[in-house]
């Protein structure tokens, strides 16, 4: 699928990184495959993300071993690790419906194609009634 799904989520870390360490590690997140932008303000990581192309799970298993190279960590209080599997379970599901058909998208598909099929077996009863009717009996 060609669709783009944008997201932008913000991490937020336990210290505040020096400006030498933020463009270096923004330029190595950058790299990663389906993030389009990624910025370090104060003590807040915000990322943009393609969300058909990566995931926050993902992106996390990448940036924080980065991070704590650089002896940096995110806030891991009971709240914010809570809204961070929150996010990455929305997400699973998300690029589960992207990938495969479900639900209702399953079930309208699976309609029209009944009364598509339906109409279509109901044209062909009519022709076939009109065509017995006024077939003329063979004369001997």
């Amino acid at each position: 699928m060609s669709n783009k799904i944008t997201k932008t989520r913000t991490l937020r870390l336990t210290t505040i990184i020096s400006e030498c360490e933020k463009e270096t590690l923004v330029k190595r997140i950058q790299l990663e495959e389906g993030v389009s932008h990624c910025v370090i303000e104060g003590s807040h990581l915000r990322l943009h993300y393609d969300l058909v192309k990566t995931s926050l799970n993902a992106l996390l298993l990448i940036i924080k071993p980065l991070l704590e190279t650089s002896g940096i960590k995110l806030k891991d209080g009971f709240i914010h690790n809570l809204k961070t599997e929150f996010i990455c379970f929305i997400e699973t599901n998300q690029r589960d419906n992207i990938n495969h058909l479900s639900g209702w998208h399953l079930r309208l598909q699976n309609l029209y194609l009944a009364q598509a099929n339906m109409a279509e077996h109901t044209l062909d009863n009519h022709d076939i009634k009109t065509t017995s009717r006024n077939k003329v009996p063979d004369q001997d």
